[in-house]
């Protein structure tokens, strides 16, 4: 490697370690009112020390610290997730608020990216992430977040039978319907599936396709669970029909696969 090389790869090393390291600002206000700008958090103990010299500020005295992330916004998490780019949304949470979640018990603004990481690890089916994320948004001491993180939970519990458990945790909650309808009345039918009550299931099921048929979060496995009600209330054909609907509407996603399932197992056939 000539010299000009070397001096180019270190220049890009160099870089590299900068921008790595202003990936995000942090505008800190303390109890006085007044506020000052960091580029790293440099958190030692109980006080935050400044990037360059001066006096180190407890903990206790901060009121706020608003985050800003070059790599990501809360716009576009809503963005990607409402269009299914829900791992790459995971990734970018990942890569630019994660390092910094192990503060979400201080008071920040943490709190909204932790609920968009939350639910793109539950949809991507990262079971251990939901877990561990669900534990630092309930260190962030704010009840709205916290009951938001609950209905995930209480999903995460339905995925693995565990409808006992789910049904505690759901019941733990004490305005589901002010977090979400829709997630609210899927929950419910899902219970009530695993209750036996199929025709009240249904009845949550409808509410959604009727009410909720532009929620791309929550029509999907709607549509899922009422060709599954179909299934067990031995109508076939309408089984059929409802597979046939996420194939279509849903081409190469997990729906679509989905549907695909449901087909042979009740066609024992495939596709559209």
């Amino acid at each position: 490697m000539n010299k000009l090389s070397v001096m180019v790869l270190g220049l890009a090393c160099s870089l590299g370690s900068v921008f790595a390291q202003t990936q995000y600002a942090a505008k800190v206000t303390v109890n006085s009112g007044n506020s000052f700008v960091v580029k790293q958090l440099n958190i030692k103990g109980d006080r935050l020390y400044p990037e360059k010299g001066g006096s180190s500020t407890s903990l206790s005295m901060i009121q706020r610290i608003e985050f800003r992330f070059s790599g990501i916004s809360l716009n576009m998490c809503d963005s990607m997730f409402r269009t299914g780019d829900r791992k790459s949304l995971e990734g970018l949470i990942e890569q630019n608020v994660g390092p910094l979640a192990q503060y979400s018990h201080l008071p920040t603004n943490l709190g909204a990216y932790l609920i968009w990481w939350l639910k793109a690890q539950y949809w991507n089916g990262n079971a251990a992430g939901v877990g561990k994320t669900i534990g630092y948004i309930r260190q962030t001491g704010d009840e709205e977040l916290i009951n938001v993180a609950s209905m995930y939970f209480t999903m995460l519990l339905l995925d693995q039978g565990k409808v006992e458990n789910a049904d505690t945790v759901f019941s733990s909650i004490a305005s589901p319907e002010d977090i979400s309808v829709p997630m609210t009345e899927y929950i419910r039918g899902k219970i009530a599936v695993e209750s036996g009550e199929l025709r009240e299931a249904m009845q949550h099921v409808a509410r959604i396709i009727a009410f909720h048929s532009r929620n791309e979060e929550w029509l999907p496995p709607a549509t899922v669970l009422e060709a599954r009600i179909y299934q067990r209330l031995g109508h076939p054909q309408k089984a059929e029909a409802v597979a046939n609907e996420l194939i279509i509407a849903y081409p190469n996603s997990r729906w679509s696969k989905l549907g695909e399932t449901i087909k042979m197992e009740t066609t024992g056939t495939r596709g559209g």
